[in-house]
């Protein structure tokens, strides 16, 4: 009693293809030409990118070290300090997008 079948001869496989592809089934073919063929173009495009070496740089985080006898005062105050510089960001990203857009209400858009 086996637990495996018995492997198949390549003429078996052969077999097996042209009766799969053979005939009236030509529409087949062409289909499996086109699966292998993006599924190749699809791998490729990873190798590609992979060797290109556009990978993002390593990034450093900084934490900061605070005193533990910080009063509430003082982390209210740095609270608005960064408050204050995140705001700045927003605003400037905000600049940047309303550049964008006016460019493009400019051209139609």
């Amino acid at each position: 009693m086996a637990v495996f079948p018995r492997p198949a001869k390549p003429k078996a496989l052969l077999a097996d293809i042209r009766a799969a592809f053979g005939g009236d089934r030509r529409h087949r073919l062409i289909f499996a030409a086109l699966a292998i063929g993006m599924t190749s173009l699809i791998v490729t495009g990873f190798i590609v990118e992979s060797r290109s070496g556009i990978l993002p740089g390593a990034s450093v985080i900084y934490a900061s070290d605070w005193n533990e006898n910080r009063t509430d005062a003082q982390i209210q105050a740095q609270q608005k300090i960064d408050q204050k510089e995140l705001d700045a960001a927003k605003a400037e990203r905000r600049r940047q997008f309303k550049k964008v857009d006016d460019a493009m209400t400019r051209w139609g858009l």
